[in-house]
């Protein structure tokens, strides 16, 4: 080590706030074999990885010992964005009194993480991540809980266990136009019965959706449309335009099954009338509910002397 060397390292140790902080040879050897071999991984030119190594060996040891926290600014600075330290995590939980909310943080996150994140909290729940249309990516769009009764109420869920019953919380919010969801649920710091509750995830390449959504509802393909009692030939055009399609065509009935007579697409002529669009179990498609005739209350206002035709 020349002198001036010398002079420098002994000047950044009297300045340096962790001098008193005794390192453990192990230790700085793991931190350091670990920084160098962090570093030479990047695609970095090669003078500035050089540069890089200059600058690591003049920062003092016990600076870099003092905590994870001032590795990152000091070892990448402008390389990355915002760091976080320590495991993520992929559920939101705020205690409410005797209740603990929950809320998805990270749709895309490691369903093992889930499992951890409620069992750190003592709840046996298991959530389950499925792929579904844009207005469902992180909303709650199912509950249950096997071997048990659930009673759907207008602000909660009961699961009803043999003499004993526990009472989940709705977590309102989320734009998904008429398909029902939740933003999340409010558990029970007591609760023992397990609890069974699915999140929608955005779809990977070629996944087919498991939960299809409104698709007039927000993010979706045909956001803020009304198209009931237009013709089919229109819809037909406005798909086109924005590269969707139609699945499937189902026959307008009074069953609460509207799937339940499917139609071939060369039985449905254009001058037919749209009674309901749903979601594909594919992106960027529909499935249409028609009938020869406009709705009900279509024909009412028709007959009434209102415009037969409603646009947005």
């Amino acid at each position: 080590m020349t002198d001036d060397l010398k002079k420098l390292t002994t000047a950044l140790r009297m300045q340096d706030p962790a001098g008193h902080v005794q390192a453990d040879p192990l230790v700085l050897s793991a931190t350091l074999h670990d920084i160098i071999g962090n570093s030479a991984q990047a695609p970095q030119k090669a003078e500035r990885r050089w540069s890089r190594r200059r600058w690591l060996i003049l920062i003092p040891v016990t600076a870099l010992l003092a905590g994870a926290a001032v590795l990152a600014p000091v070892i990448h600075p402008g390389d990355v964005g915002p760091m976080t330290l320590g495991p993520a995590k992929a559920l939101a939980f705020t205690r409410n009194g005797d209740y603990i909310d929950v809320r998805i943080v990270d749709p895309d996150a490691d369903p093992r993480r889930y499992r951890q994140d409620f069992a750190a909290h003592g709840l046996n729940v298991k959530l389950t991540m499925e792929p579904a249309s844009p207005s469902l990516v992180g909303a709650l769009v199912s509950v249950s809980s096997p071997g048990r009764m659930v009673v759907f109420h207008p602000d909660e869920f009961e699961i009803q266990d043999g003499t004993r019953s526990a009472r989940i919380k709705k977590i309102e919010g989320g734009g998904c136009g008429n398909h029902w969801c939740l933003a999340g649920v409010s558990i029970p710091v007591g609760l023992r019965s397990p609890f069974e509750i699915i999140f929608g995830r955005a779809a990977r390449p070629g996944e087919r959706y498991e939960v299809a959504g409104d698709p007039t509802a927000r993010g979706e393909i045909l956001e803020g449309m009304k198209l009931e009692n237009w013709t089919v030939g229109e819809v037909r055009a406005i798909l086109r335009e924005r590269h969707a399609t139609v699945s499937d065509y189902y026959k307008a009935s009074t069953s609460n099954d509207w799937t339940k007579y499917p139609l071939p697409a060369r039985d449905v002529p254009d001058g037919w009338y749209v009674h309901h669009v749903g979601g594909g179990d594919v992106p960027n498609s529909v499935r249409l509910r028609v009938s020869p005739q406009p709705t009900f209350a279509h024909q009412a206002e028709g007959a009434a002397g209102y415009p037969s035709a409603h646009r947005p």
